[in-house]
């Protein structure tokens, strides 16, 4: 399968070019006058097109930003859309995220991934951060972008999303952000790594209960776990709160994020006993 090489914002017109046919009645340099006329209307369309699915990026990320309290500078505007172009054309030919995500999809997920930017008493500067089971960097990438720069470490398995994360990495010039091509069970197996990050993040990777259990060796004392939750989740962990107090994990709160994202999702807040 042959990698997508062309740049920035032509993935968003994808599917508005169309052939035109000259008209059979028209000579031949008629015809040919004709076909370059209506060439340069479709070019003109598919320009237009791309210009507005951009603004709607930048207006969509200027309320997320605003609801979340946050600054934003064009260049982070930018690079927020580089990111979300690489990836639907990246999401097209290998499936990072779910070909039937579209533009507006994939821009639900970027949103929802800087929630945690709305947490208070979590210091991002400076912090040594773990994403577990990034995918396509998700939401390292995001927070990175509008939160960082910070130390970043983006753990993923699957080979066509760490050549991805890679690949996104070196063109948005995130020189904080790598990634450990590897599974949680090896990496909580490797002294260089053990306490070694400050935050974690984690979304939609597996069971909360295992994987704060798989995860904790990670966690430096007075670190800290973030997990995006779906409601069912999150009220389990509230009622098992007391419980993980025992395990050396205080619940600090759980927020829900439906105001940012319009969806009924919740953050968990755990905080790893001193």
């Amino acid at each position: 399968m042959k990698l997508p090489n062309d740049v920035l914002v032509k993935g968003f017109g994808h599917g508005a070019r169309r052939r035109a046919r000259p008209c059979c009645c028209l000579g031949t340099d008629m015809g040919t006058d004709f076909k370059e006329i209506i060439m340069e209307e479709i070019e003109g369309n598919e320009k237009k097109a791309v210009v507005d699915k951009a603004d709607m990026v930048f207006q969509s990320l200027r309320k997320a930003a605003g609801r979340l309290n946050i600054d934003i500078s064009q260049e982070k505007l930018d690079m927020a859309l580089a990111y979300l172009e690489e990836l639907m054309r990246w999401n097209r030919a290998f499936n990072l995220v779910g070909r039937r995500l579209d533009l507006e999809g994939i821009l639900t997920l970027f949103i929802d991934s800087l929630t945690p930017l709305a947490v208070r008493g979590i210091s991002w500067e400076d912090a040594e951060v773990l994403d577990i089971g990034s995918g396509a960097g998700m939401p390292g990438i995001p927070l990175y972008i509008f939160g960082g720069p910070f130390s970043l470490t983006m753990l993923e398995s699957q080979r066509k999303k760490i050549t991805f994360i890679r690949h996104i990495c070196q063109r948005l010039g995130l020189a904080g952000a790598g990634v450990y091509p590897g599974r949680l069970e090896e990496m909580r197996r490797e002294e260089d790594f053990i306490s070694g990050f400050d935050i974690g993040l984690a979304r939609a990777v597996m069971n909360p209960e295992k994987l704060v259990r798989m995860a904790s060796p990670l966690v430096s004392e007075g670190g800290k776990l973030i997990l995006f939750l779906g409601k069912g989740d999150a009220e389990t962990l509230r009622r098992n709160s007391l419980d993980w107090e025992r395990r050396g994990w205080k619940l600090e709160g759980i927020k829900s994020t439906r105001r940012f994202v319009g969806r009924e999702n919740y953050l968990a807040i755990l905080r790893k006993a001193s």
